[in-house]
């Protein structure tokens, strides 16, 4: 029983209506991805250059083939999910502070992760047609 940190809350909605929430401390995971997530994102750049100074491309089938490589489409990919989840867990702690309405919360959120998986489907799209 030690292990299980649940932590409840209740809302009122627009209505009236009592409605309990259950969450498990999404506060320290939302802080962990951010972290992460941004340490990852500054790197990133460092080993791009690094890479780009170690092999030079210099015509569009030398990028083509530089990004392809699994030394580069892994790490991009990745770089690309963390930034969706970045801006997810930023995004979605502005919603919840300023957003008060139970339905324009959901709104919200709902939109925004709509546009963010929307991204996501756009991304792998181009990865996969590039490789």
């Amino acid at each position: 029983m030690g292990s299980d940190n649940r932590q409840f809350g209740v809302i009122a909605d627009d209505r009236g209506d009592i409605i309990v929430v259950m969450t498990r401390s999404h506060g320290l995971k939302a802080w962990l991805i951010q972290r992460v997530s941004a340490v990852y994102m500054a790197v990133y750049p460092i080993y791009f250059l690094l890479r780009l100074t170690m092999q030079a491309p210099h015509g569009f089938a030398e990028w083509r083939g530089f990004m392809t490589t699994s030394s580069m489409s892994a790490p991009t990919l990745l770089l690309f999910a963390f930034l969706l989840l970045h801006a997810w867990v930023g995004m979605r702690d502005v919603v919840m502070d300023y957003v008060h309405s139970f339905k324009w919360r959901l709104t919200v959120l709902s939109l925004i992760a709509g546009g963010l998986i929307a991204m996501g489907a756009w991304l792998l799209v181009v990865l996969v047609r590039v490789s």
